[in-house]
This record gives C-alpha cells, sequence and structure tokens, in this order.
C-alpha cells in the first residue's frame, strides 16, 4: 500500500500528531488537511529550531543544552522555556536555593521589624490616650 504524496514528504508519523492534536478537551475531530498542515509546521519549526542550535555547537554534536540555550535566549521561544529549562549542576542548583534562602531571611526580618516598630507605636498612641 503506497502513501499518497503529501504524506510521503512528512517525516512525523501523522497518527502521533492528530492523538496529540486530539489529546486537547476543544478538539473533537481532526480534518486531513490542518492534521498535515500542523505536521509540517511542526516539522519546519522543529528543523528550524535545531538548525539554530547546531549553529552554535562547536562540532557536529547537537546536545540539549544546546537547544536549550537558544530557548532561553530567543523572546519568540518563550513558550518553551518551562518546558525546556537550561541545565545547571547540583552545585549551581544549591548555590540558587541559598541565595533565595537568604532573600527570604532579610525579608522576613524586615517584616518582623516592621510589625514590631508598628506594635510599638500602637503602644505609644494607646499609652498617651489613657493619659489624656
Amino acid at each position: 500500500m503506497t502513501m499518497p504524496k503529501a504524506e510521503r514528504d512528512l517525516h512525523l508519523p501523522l497518527s502521533r500528531v492528530k492523538t496529540i492534536m486530539k489529546s486537547s478537551p476543544d478538539v473533537e475531530a481532526v480534518g486531513p488537511e490542518p492534521l498535515y498542515l500542523v505536521t509540517k509546521v511542526t516539522e519546519l519549526f522543529v528543523t528550524d529550531l535545531a538548525k539554530r542550535a547546531h549553529q552554535k555547537t562547536k562540532g557536529n554534536l547537537l546536545e540539549y543544552k544546546h537547544i536549550a540555550e537558544i530557548v532561553q535566549d530567543d523572546d519568540t521561544l518563550d513558550f518553551l522555556r518551562e518546558i525546556m529549562p537550561k541545565k545547571i549542576t547540583v552545585r549551581q542548583f544549591k548555590e540558587i536555593m541559598a541565595r533565595k534562602a537568604a532573600k527570604n531571611n532579610r525579608s522576613d526580618d524586615e517584616s518582623s521589624e516592621e510589625e514590631s516598630s508598628e506594635e510599638d507605636s500602637t503602644e505609644e498612641s494607646s499609652s498617651d490616650n489613657n493619659a489624656d
């Protein structure tokens, strides 16, 4: 059984793309023309992303980190940033978490200082009122 010409120029399987499209609760049915277009556009997008990432590599090896760098650097790919975060080492993660904890501790100290100064001013105003 031969595939129609339109399907032969695709590299992604139409059945997989159709399954992904139908996984959306808003989609009830997928016609052949939209399925073909979405599949072709997906292929073109992935090819472009891979080519851009490969241009930034030194050598012929394309790795996750190269694609993640492109996603992080290009504002038009903002929608992929949570899906493809930049890889970091455990040491870098621990440093980030330590900075966040230190920042939270400073903000907690500042807010507790503000609360105590508010309590002091409330006590002073109530003692002034009692003196009258």
